[in-house]
């Protein structure tokens, strides 16, 4: 289960993603719609521990009850690919 809440995504002062929510259950695929430059890959890359170079993330990111925001490079190798993938 991936359960998101309140994910911003900064790039200094600029907001790229502003409070996104939004749960998937295991199993389920989820396809991310909008306009380009909307955040789409930002928040797909964030998801995976891989946000750019620069970016502050910050709200929740619980993989299967364990939250990911601030974790280690090692914690999210752990779970890429295996617990979740794009």
């Amino acid at each position: 289960m991936l359960d998101v809440s309140d994910l911003t995504i900064s790039f200094g002062a600029d907001r790229a993603v502003r409070g996104a929510s939004f749960s998937i259950a295991r199993g389920d695929r989820v396809g991310l719609v909008g306009e380009s430059g909307c955040g789409k890959s930002v928040t797909a890359l964030s998801l995976l521990g891989m946000a750019p170079e620069g970016a502050r993330v910050s709200g929740s990111i619980r993989l299967d009850g364990q939250e990911m925001v601030g974790v280690s490079e090692s914690a999210w190798r752990r779970h890429r690919a295996r617990s979740i993938a794009m």
